[in-house]
């Protein structure tokens, strides 16, 4: 069995249209905003994200790894899916409601958000672009065409409001509300096509099934919000312990390195539902896919990563950074550049991870190593200013394949003598 067939080629190429918005949106509105706003700014703008996108690792509750599976494994049993989806949605409402009490409150009284409302109210938006967010049930049933049209229109509303209305310093507010309001329009396009392709309703859905959903996730949830804190925190601490303008450089150097992030999160959903799916009827041609997808995959990334290490300070100049700054950012920024490289092996681990039902042992990992990030990361950031932030993420990095990989050899192990 072979990954590079003609569908699989096509659903990549469509998928990566999508995706590839994600990736070049940013670089196009960081550097602008960096000139109309400052740096500081967009530092601000980056907390008010990241704490966005904490709280749809939150909302998410599974959906993107647990759903994925169940839609990926049941995609032609119609009244599963349509089972799924209500009670999937109907979970994410409640965690919404629930959140949005406790985040809401601390915007009014928390200082340190509290002097910033109107930027991290309109950063709720995203949040509600992700309650609508269907992409979760598109990557089950493998439809990469309505992936990449949502993601397309969504960038395409964000960038346009951007260049048009972000006109003077004092506008770096609305950067997020923009992003949200493009989330919130294009998802709800995308959820209304699905319910009219698979004529779901949310008529007969049931509280108790939600409910169910939250209470047997929970565990493996809290252990995806830890992964978000670690994902996203960073720029939390580094504004309230270095100050914004430490913040806003952290951004630029974090944005180049999220060019690698989200695609290898591209990658990491495109081929996961496959990987559950192919192990599932057969566990040798499984592993046997997983390794085609993610060995071709690596190999691609360490010669982009090299093109970048190599061409380090022409691509920070981009960013209309003080050009005093340019060779000390470079330097750290070809340290960061280890990151992705580590992610590269860290991630196709976790598919396994999560293929052989291996949660337990991953929350515990997830849950443990942030907050031992979090600890290095204060540390770190305080003794070594900025290059302590990336040192710190890549002992973590380090840390988690090690775990990873000592507890998937023992499972293979158990996978090979049952064969």
């Amino acid at each position: 069995m072979t990954i590079f067939n003609k569908k699989k080629i096509k659903d990549f190429f469509i998928y990566g249209l999508g995706q590839a918005i994600n990736i070049l949106s940013p670089l196009l509105v960081l550097p602008f905003l960096i000139n109309k706003c400052g740096i500081e700014a967009v530092g601000k703008v980056g907390v008010g994200m990241s704490i966005a996108l904490i709280l749809n690792g939150i909302i998410d509750y599974g959906s993107y790894i647990n759903g994925v599976k169940d839609i990926s494994i049941n995609r032609n049993n119609l009244a599963v899916l349509e089972n799924k989806f209500n009670a999937i949605y109907l979970s994410k409402l409640v965690l919404f409601c629930l959140i949005s009490v406790f985040i809401v409150t601390a915007i009014v009284f928390v200082p340190y958000l509290s002097k910033d409302k109107p930027l991290f109210f309109f950063s709720l938006t995203i949040f509600i672009g992700q309650l609508i967010n269907p992409a979760w049930f598109f990557q089950g049933v493998e439809n990469f065409k309505w992936i990449s049209i949502v993601n397309v229109l969504s960038k395409i509303i964000y960038l346009a409001l951007v260049f048009s209305l972000i006109k003077q310093k004092n506008d770096y507010i609305l950067a997020n509300l923009f992003l949200g309001i493009g989330a919130i329009i294009s998802n709800s396009l995308g959820l209304f096509w699905l319910m009219k392709k698979y004529s779901f309703s949310f008529k007969d859905v049931k509280l108790e099934a939600a409910i169910i959903i939250i209470k047997e996730e929970f565990s493996f949830s809290l252990s995806q919000l830890f992964l978000s804190l670690y994902q996203f925190f960073p720029i939390i601490l580094i504004s309230y312990f270095g100050g914004n303008l430490m913040a806003g450089q952290f951004r630029v150097i974090d944005q180049i390195i999220s060019i690698f992030k989200t695609y290898l999160n591209m990658f990491f959903y495109f081929v996961y539902a496959n990987i559950c799916f192919e192990l599932d009827k057969n566990y040798t041609n499984g592993i046997k896919v997983w390794k085609q997808y993610n060995g071709f995959n690596f190999l691609v990334l360490i010669i982009i990563i090299a093109v970048f290490f190599y061409f380090a300070p022409f691509i920070v100049n981009y960013f209309e950074i003080d050009s005093n700054h340019i060779p000390l950012i470079s330097k750290y920024f070809r340290i960061a550049l280890l990151i992705p490289l580590l992610i590269a092996i860290s991630l196709p681990l976790r598919q396994l991870m999560f293929a052989f039902n291996l949660n337990k042992m991953y929350i515990i990992f997830t849950i443990s190593t942030t907050i031992v990030n979090f600890i290095l990361l204060i540390l770190f950031t305080t003794i070594l200013g900025l290059k302590g932030v990336f040192i710190s993420i890549i002992i973590i990095e380090l840390i988690v394949i090690t775990l990873y990989a000592i507890t998937l050899m023992k499972n293979v192990k158990t996978k090979v003598i049952k064969v």
